[in-house]
């Protein structure tokens, strides 16, 4: 490939989105500014919850919620095990069965599969070619015994958006608490948990342009959980440990900046995906994409090219430098096929195709030219590599 003078394009926001200025200048200032525990009650630790309750107001208006109902965790996965494990661990007995879609994010997965491990019964609802769920086949699963519905917002993977108000007003009727991981949906369309039903929703900072180590968990008034992490009274007693104060008000910061350019910022992301996808349609033979007859993130697009390994062809590109993602999950050194696109009826071999390539706050006009120029080539590249040596197709690692 040659040495790489230009600038990185970065185009896997749906992972991590660059920090915002905002959010940086935000963090600078309370690390330099700001010492005091939130918790004392002296100058120092009220000029510190003063920063915490201007971010929780910031967060809140965001997601359209009340800044008494924003709990702040470590992250998005921190939230949805606090949400899953807080209702479970106060489920009577006659309420053993958990349900979630096929295609949810591992944290939501994992955090049911460990309910499992207690007792608790989990029900995967299959979705649909497009990855998603049909709010009959979810509302036959609410029946006797349900302590917990999930379901995400938008799909990291595929972008899809899930019909949340319509489940969770099956939900709020039969009664059955309902989580939403809203981790990917936060800050690019406008979300209320009130029409939504969502008794739980999920936050991440790093996916709005914040740091990473922060989210929320938002808690409906009225709902009562049991504590993931205990030890204190911080967060009204919902979760314990002092709070990061430089980090929460970062994630403050870049939830008003999103909140604020949410519309513009969709229509310009939507008319650079609409560029990206016609281009690569007209430029890479074999090129499939998923889901693109549904709603989704104007952020997103996942695609596979026939014949081409997903994980080759983002090793390609970054060595190109381009960021993409696989839509694989790595576990012990193993690229497993994308739980996803299983789901949606793919086999094995064209799920572990699949590439993501996710815009952001950050992404220019500029950015997605270079990349449109360069990918084509790219992709000819390993396919002349992998013409050259077949037997690398699918071959141990």
């Amino acid at each position: 490939m040659g040495t790489i003078t230009e600038p990185r394009i970065y185009l896997d926001h749906n992972a991590t989105s660059p920090l915002r200025p905002e959010a940086r200048d935000a963090l600078d200032d309370a690390l330099a500014r700001v010492y005091g525990n939130p918790s004392s009650l002296h100058s120092e630790g009220r000029a510190a919850r003063a920063i915490l309750d201007d971010a929780r107001d910031a967060v809140a208006a965001l997601v359209q919620s009340l800044p008494s109902e924003i709990v702040f965790t470590s992250g998005g996965t921190e939230a949805i095990s606090a949400a899953v494990r807080g209702v479970c661990d106060r489920a009577p007995d006659a309420l053993r069965r958990i349900v979630v879609s096929a295609v949810e994010h591992s944290a939501v997965l994992e955090a049911a599969d460990l309910a499992a491990r207690r007792g608790f019964v989990v029900v995967r609802v299959p979705v649909d070619a497009d990855g998603r769920v049909q709010v009959e086949r979810f509302e036959t699963q609410l029946g006797e015994g349900v302590a917990l519905a999930a379901l995400q917002w938008a799909n990291s993977e595929t972008g899809v958006l899930q019909p949340i108000e319509e489940v969770g007003r099956v939900c709020r009727a039969r009664g059955v608490p309902f989580l939403v991981d809203a981790v990917q949906a936060a800050g690019k369309l406008p979300l209320d948990p009130k029409k939504a039903c969502a008794d739980l929703l999920a936050l991440s900072s790093h996916k709005i342009g914040g740091p990473q180590g922060v989210g929320a968990l938002v808690v409906r008034s009225g709902i009562s959980l049991v504590p993931l992490v205990a030890g204190g009274a911080q967060e009204k007693r919902r979760r314990g440990g002092t709070e990061n104060v430089a980090g929460i008000a970062a994630f403050g910061a870049a939830a008003r900046v999103a909140l604020h350019s949410m519309t513009h910022e969709a229509r310009r992301l939507l008319r650079l995906r609409a560029k990206i996808e016609t281009q690569l349609l007209d430029s890479c033979d074999g090129i499939r994409f998923h889901a693109q007859g549904v709603s989704r993130l104007p952020t997103t697009t996942n695609f596979a090219i026939a014949g081409v390994p997903g994980e080759t062809l983002v090793i390609a590109a970054d060595l190109a430098g381009i960021a993409l993602s696989t839509g694989s999950a790595c576990s012990s050194g193993a690229v497993e096929p994308s739980h996803v696109l299983r789901a949606m009826g793919y086999d094995d071999a064209h799920a572990r195709g699949a590439v993501r390539l996710s815009l952001g706050w950050s992404t220019t006009p500029d950015e997605v030219e270079r990349f449109l120029g360069r990918f084509p080539g790219i992709v000819a590249q390993v396919r002349h590599g992998l013409a050259r040596r077949p037997d690398a197709i699918g071959e141990p690692r």
